[in-house]
C-alpha cells in the first residue's frame, strides 16, 4: 500500500465525493436509462467509487492502527 499522509487521504476522498454526486446528479437530471445507454451513463462514477472506497478503507486502517 501506498503511504501519503491522511490529509491529502481525505482531499483525495472528498474530491473522489464530489465527482460520485457529479454523476448521480447527471443520472438524476437526464432520468434512468435501459441497456447499454444504462451502463455508459453509470459508467463515469465506477472509478470515482472504488477510489473513494479504498481511501475511505485507508483512512479507517490507519485510525485503527494508531489506537
Amino acid at each position: 500500500m501506498i503511504k501519503i499522509n491522511l490529509k491529502i487521504q481525505f482531499l483525495l476522498f472528498v474530491i473522489c465525493l464530489f465527482f460520485i454526486g457529479l454523476g448521480i446528479n447527471s443520472i438524476l437530471a437526464t432520468g434512468f436509462q435501459s441497456g447499454v445507454n444504462l451502463f455508459y451513463q453509470i459508467s463515469p462514477i465506477i472509478p470515482f467509487a472504488f477510489s473513494a472506497f479504498i481511501f475511505g478503507q485507508n483512512i479507517y486502517s490507519k485510525r485503527a492502527l494508531q489506537k
